[in-house]
């Protein structure tokens, strides 16, 4: 038998650019491609009653994809076959194919191809024919192929993306109940939540424990991490949505597995590569709120003798969510009972149109006034005299929401592609590889008008006021009029991403019993830039003034009137003010920023011998990989890192051992069969650079770990699967952590000193810096659960349901927090408090530290059930939730219990969607309700909750026949559901869990065709 007509596995790797001599891989029997011979007597009748009857007789769990089977007759099968002969003969000819997504699941699909030749045309079956040619697997979740696994996985497939109107990578990720992503599109601009600007990224975060701690592969293999962040997490958005098959999703820490950053689990997007002929795609979205999305798809595919290759290309165009439809109208919410968030008179960052003025001193940021003026009546130009009419009175509070762009989040280009090519050899026996994928994405935003906070020099003709002896003129404006008039251009951001990523390698049969070989080297880079549109602060600052850098003063009409309400604003005041920068008095050039990840990784397995419950198997690997940010051709990044070029290189090597404790030949009463798994990965991150402190000599650095993790699956009979699985996980400090270069002095830091109590409250020197001494975190992950798939009067019912407890230790917290909640604490923290030859405080560090504990608890849960009506079609009612116990941390030993979950600071306590899909003939529809439930209000708020939130989504689907046209269309959100009040700091909803297009109705057109 050949490779192809084999299961494969295809492993984890990465990407290189060489590609080395050979190894690779070859092809086992599936547990459920047991010798074992099924006695069968299935009558003709449509494909889904006839592979659930298979089901039940060979105890394997056949899961049909949307759409298959419901609408495909098959003539019977009568006698003795293996499992995997009667699978192959009951879907020849039916235009349906079959793949092994664990190591006792099937999952039927549609074939993927333009035009099914004619059955006519077709050579008729041979009783002795092999197999049905199974496309490469990837197993998320293990190495070892075909062994029972107690890992919770569960699948998103292509069709169940399209039936859930799901138009984007984020779409998919935002539609788990395990996530909870504080960097999406409605969240990026969101200060109060993401302090890092992520215009045009998204972020998956499963459980709350940070965008980091969750994996992202493709295709197995990692992805390199977002450039601009630094942090190890991902931008799944330079993902190619048109080429993804299916979504993979392990709940489960992964470390034991595929090493460090995989504590709360993994997401594999498996990318398409196992149709022929030509599909195009052509989708538009419509927001209520704006936001609308249009997307063109292109995907091609060929085979050839022992070769394929599949090419898929997207484009797509995102506008910007506007803020007004969305009901951000006003920074008030004290009519909804949350807070005024308007600037008020009197605060200390307060400022209005017309300018509010006094005498004081300016900061930059901030005037502090010491004898405070007031401001011009509302409808004041400042052309007729200021100093006479200034009152205090007419202060009124600034509604910076009313004022300001109307736009949310940002617009957006996007252009993807992913070519696959596959070559066989020696009768399949050798497979080369290579893949290459890529992103270009282009996002800019508004960010509405500036504002000028400082000092009005006495040469400024418009100013009139008498100078104060000891202060001077300042004044707090905004250029809100010039904006809305469009004499001055916005603030804004204009972002670039783009990602490539090359993989190579081969996969071949070893000359020894059924092992297999999978080698790959990749290389994937991604690059950030961005351009920052802000005020030309010297030219602002001769405007204002009223003379130029020589002291020559200027026309009348050039200069700025900072005092009125912006009607009587000269054109040229305000011409060519708004430049490019990286930020206010940054240098004028673009931001760039760069990631690069480079991956070899060589794995084999196979059987070792067999016991009486079956073959023990055993996969063994190794893994080098570099990742490397680089900041270098910029100087404003040194704001960033103290070191040029940060790079960490890791070494790896793993094994996993599955033992099949109990199977065909030895099953008992109460143990249909059982089986382990364990796996141990060592990990060593190697690091260079200033560990002795900024400045110091450059030394390397290892954080190296053993993860171990163990599995267990035991099925008391056929129907039901009892799992546990314990791991270890761990994620070494990031670059940033530890060299974050320092930032400082601030001295608003109140602190009395233990060993100084006599001095009272002190405001020392404080800095944000790095942490050369960090450790790594380390959790503990517990899974319990349960998968049951009855027959008889429940056939086609799938039930799923893990707890799930994780503590974590020296997890990374923040020394900011710890020195404000727990000062006597912070005091203990080596090298936090520096102090002077006389033992006063002379500076404080303020960098992260390893003190806090996380304890998770939470419960996932999947319940399916599919019937089949005969007259009316067939139907599938499920849902799909996750309960979160407990999210809480605690910052230091001895302190108090932090509760995350069910605040906004952590996700829901329970979340998830329940849907039921009716399908017929050539169409479906489907109608998915999703839940979160009501959380606590902000911490300074006096909102007590946020309520829950429920919406409804609605698609349908017609295929027209076998002329190769499907349409979808329908809505998510469809009733426009209002969005729960949340009293933040920005706008009335909280941007996480809530999508602020509103209701998006989609129409989806697809054609396919034979191309060859």
């Amino acid at each position: 038998m050949t490779m192809k007509n084999r299961l494969q596995y295809q492993t984890p790797s990465a990407l290189t650019i060489l590609l080395l001599a050979v190894l690779a891989m070859g092809a086992v029997r599936a547990w459920a491609q047991s010798e074992e011979v099924l006695t069968l007597d299935i009558e003709p009748q449509d494909a889904g009653s006839a592979l659930m009857t298979l089901a039940r007789t060979s105890s394997v769990h056949i899961m049909l994809e949307e759409g298959a089977g419901a609408r495909v007759d098959v003539e019977g099968l009568k006698g003795e076959y293996r499992f995997e002969d009667a699978l192959a003969a009951l879907l020849t000819d039916t235009g349906l194919k079959y793949q092994h997504a664990s190591e006792n699941m099937v999952v039927v699909q549609v074939l993927e191809q333009a035009a099914q030749p004619d059955a006519a045309e077709q050579a008729p079956a041979d009783e002795d024919e092999e197999p049905l040619e199974l496309s490469q697997q990837t197993v998320t979740g293990s190495r070892l192929r075909d062994t029972l696994s107690g890992a919770p996985v569960f699948v998103l497939t292509r069709e169940e993306i399209n039936l859930r109107g799901l138009g984007s990578v984020e779409d998919v990720i935002r539609s788990l109940p395990q996530n909870f992503s504080e960097v999406n599109a409605g969240a990026a601009r969101d200060n109060s939540i993401n302090s890092v600007d992520a215009m045009g990224q998204s972020m998956v975060n499963l459980r709350g424990f940070g965008e980091q701690s969750t994996l992202v592969l493709v295709n197995g293999r990692r992805w390199p991490q977002a450039s601009s962040f630094g942090n190890g997490a991902v931008n799944i958005n330079g993902l190619p949505f048109s080429a993804i098959e299916r979504v993979e999703v392990l709940t489960d820490g992964a470390s034991a597995i595929y090493g460090a950053d995989a504590q709360a689990g993994v997401v594999n997007f498996i990318l398409r590569d196992d149709y022929q002929g030509g599909e195009t795609m052509l989708r538009y979205d419509m927001a209520a709120n704006e936001g609308d999305v249009r997307r063109i798809e292109q995907n091609l595919s060929t085979n050839w003798d022992g070769g394929r290759a599949t090419l898929s290309l997207s484009y797509s165009e995102n506008e910007a969510i506007d803020n007004y439809k969305a009901g951000y109208t006003t920074s008030d919410y004290s009519s909804r009972g949350g807070r005024d968030n308007r600037l008020q008179p009197g605060g200390i960052f307060y400022y209005g149109q017309p300018g509010v003025v006094g005498y004081g001193i300016p900061l930059g940021f901030y005037n502090i006034l010491i004898a405070p003026l007031g401001a011009l009546p509302q409808g004041d130009d400042g052309t007729s005299g200021v100093f006479s009419k200034l009152s205090p009175a007419n202060l009124l509070p600034w509604d910076s929401a009313a004022m300001g762009t109307s736009e949310n989040t940002s617009h957006s280009e996007r252009t993807s592609g992913h070519l696959t090519v596959t070559q066989e050899f020696l009768d399949g026996s050798l497979e080369l590889f290579g893949e290459f994928t890529f992103d270009f994405s282009d996002s800019w935003a508004h960010r509405g008008a500036e504002r000028y906070l400082g000092a009005v020099p006495s040469t400024n003709p418009y100013n009139d006021i008498p100078p104060h002896p000891f202060f001077q003129t300042v004044v707090a404006y905004s250029f809100a009029a010039e904006y809305a008039a469009g004499l001055m251009d916005p603030v804004s951001n204009d972002s670039d991403q783009n990602n490539r990523r090359v993989t190579l390698g081969f996969r071949a049969e070893l000359p020894f019993r059924d092992w297999i070989a999978d080698f790959s080297a990749s290389r994937g880079k991604e690059e950030s830039w961005y351009l920052y549109y802000n005020i030309d602060s010297d030219l602002l600052a001769e405007r204002i003034a009223g003379v130029d850098s020589a002291g020559n003063p200027l026309p009348i009409e050039q200069v700025i009137n900072p005092f009125g309400n912006g009607t009587g604003q000269s054109p040229a005041a305000v011409e060519g003010l708004v430049k490019p920068l990286i930020g206010i008095d940054g240098p004028a050039n673009a931001n760039w920023n760069f990631s690069r990840q480079d991956d070899y990784n060589l794995t084999t397995d196979g059987s070792l011998f067999k016991l009486p419950g079956g073959d023990v198997r055993i996969a063994l690997g190794v893994e080098n990989r570099t990742e490397t940010l680089d900041y270098s051709a910029d100087q404003s990044r040194s704001t960033i890192f103290s070191v040029t070029d940060p790079e960490r290189e890791i070494f790896s090597y793993f094994g996993e051992v599955g033992i099949p404790l109990i199977g065909d030949d030895n099953r008992m009463a109460g143990v249909h069969s059982l089986g382990m798994k364990m796996a141990l990965r060592s990990d060593e991150y190697s690091f260079s650079g200033p560990f002795g402190g900024p400045g110091s000599p450059y030394t390397e650095k290892k954080f190296d770990r053993v993860s171990p993790k163990v599995e267990l699956a035991w099925y008391p009979v056929s129907e039901l699967k009892v799992r546990a699985s314990w791991g270890e996980s761990f994620v070494p400090p990031q670059s940033s952590r530890l060299f974050g270069v320092e930032n400082g002095p601030f001295n608003w830091l109140a602190l009395v000193d233990p060993e100084n109590p006599q001095l009272g409250l002190q405001f020392p020197n404080a800095y944000f810096t790095g942490n050369p001494d960090l450790d790594p975190e380390i959790s503990e992950t517990l899974a319990v659960g349960f998968d049951w798939a009855p027959g008889g009067m429940l056939e086609g019912l799938s039930v799923k349901i893990t707890w799930f407890d994780t503590e974590f230790a020296d997890k990374f917290g923040s020394g900011f927090t710890l020195a404000f909640d727990n000062p006597e604490l912070f005091f203990q923290i080596p090298n936090a408090v520096v102090r002077d030859a006389q033992g006063n405080i002379a500076r404080v560090n303020l960098f992260t530290v390893n003190l806090a504990q996380r304890f998770s608890e939470y419960l996932d849960a999947s319940v399916r059930y599919r019937f089949d009506t005969d007259q009316w079609g067939e139907f599938t009612v499920g849902a799909d939730a996750t309960f979160n116990a407990k999210l809480q941390d605690i910052a230091a030993p001895g302190a108090d219990p932090n509760n995350l979950h069910g605040t906004p600071a952590g996700p829901e306590r329970w979340k998830g969607y329940g849907y039921i899909n009716w399908a017929q003939g050539n169409a479906t529809l489907n109608l998915t309700g999703n839940y979160s439930s009501s959380y606590a209000g902000a911490r300074f708020s006096s909102q007590e909750r946020v309520e829950n939130y429920l919406t409804f989504d609605l698609t349908g689907s017609y295929e027209f026949g076998d002329s190769g046209w499907k349409v979808y269309a329908g809505a998510r959100n469809i009733t426009n559901k209002e969005f729960p009040f949340f009293d933040g700091f920005s706008a009335p909803w909280d941007p996480r869990r809530v999508d602020p297009k509103g209701r998006i109705i989609h129409l989806e057109i697809r054609k396919t065709y034979d191309i060859f």
